[in-house]
């Protein structure tokens, strides 16, 4: 007489279901997937209720006996772990970060060579995402927007000019020396600063027109590990030993 499975109800002659292998001693693999509480508890009987049981305790003795099991957690728990520390370094500039003379010098650098990336990337992310809004707004390519921005270099210094670039006094700014209301009036909003320098430097522009030199104060910020410029000036000025870089006194003349 066939009798009714009691686990996947399957109707079977012998001493075991040959559907899920109900009644077997040794349950074979493929019956496996069918060991698991499929009927609601309020439904089993009190042979049900037994029968889960011994699946449940099957299935936590396997998890006890894998070796692997906790050479597997190890290895998670070690990459979390990793991961936050590369985390942790990378936001605070340990690694893969830059210095305040490679942020500057990649700026000019990048407009010597008109390279976009590299030139907007100089920028804290406000100033960036200006750069792009309005290349965009204009229908500018990468290297239609620095020719844009810096084709009167070209026309006064001739086609392939040079920049060189030489750094004077650097002064590291307390969050009081720097005043941000005017940047977030322009761009909406301010990054976040860990730390801040006002540079001096001298840059020499050179090439087959002609040769000139500026004096600027450069304003550079570390937000998220990172070098960034926030803005500039032109010192118009004498130069002297405050800025670090002494130069010859010229002749003033009235006009």
């Amino acid at each position: 007489m066939a009798k009714e499975c009691k686990s996947c109800g399957n109707f079977y002659k012998g001493d075991y279901c040959d559907k899920c292998g109900y009644g077997k001693k040794v349950v074979s693999k493929s019956a496996a997937k069918y060991k698991k509480a499929t009927k609601p508890e309020r439904f089993r009987t009190a042979e049900d209720s037994k029968l889960y049981a011994e699946w449940d305790k099957e299935r936590e003795q396997q998890r006890k006996s894998d070796p692997n099991r906790n050479k597997k957690f190890l290895v998670l728990v070690l990459i979390v772990f990793v991961a936050m520390v590369l985390f942790v370094l990378y936001q605070s500039g340990a690694i893969f970060s830059n210095t305040r003379n490679e942020v500057i010098e990649q700026y000019f650098n990048a407009v010597q060579t008109k390279d976009y990336d590299k030139f907007v990337k100089c920028h804290a992310k406000e100033i960036r995402s200006e750069y792009e809004s309005d290349r965009k707004s204009m229908g500018l390519s990468k290297s239609e927007a620095m020719e844009y921005l810096y084709a009167d270099l070209d026309e006064l210094y001739g086609e392939g000019f040079t920049i060189n670039v030489e750094f004077g006094r650097e002064t590291q700014l307390d969050k009081d020396e720097y005043d941000l209301t005017e940047y977030k009036e322009q761009y909406g909003t301010t990054p976040s600063i860990s730390d801040a320098y006002e540079m001096y430097v001298t840059v020499t522009f050179s090439g087959s027109k002609a040769t000139d030199t500026a004096n600027l104060y450069i304003y550079v910020v570390k937000t998220s590990g990172y070098w960034r410029i926030i803005g500039m000036s032109e010192d118009n000025g004498i130069v002297n030993e405050d800025t670090g870089i002494v130069q010859p006194e010229t002749e003033q003349t009235e006009g």
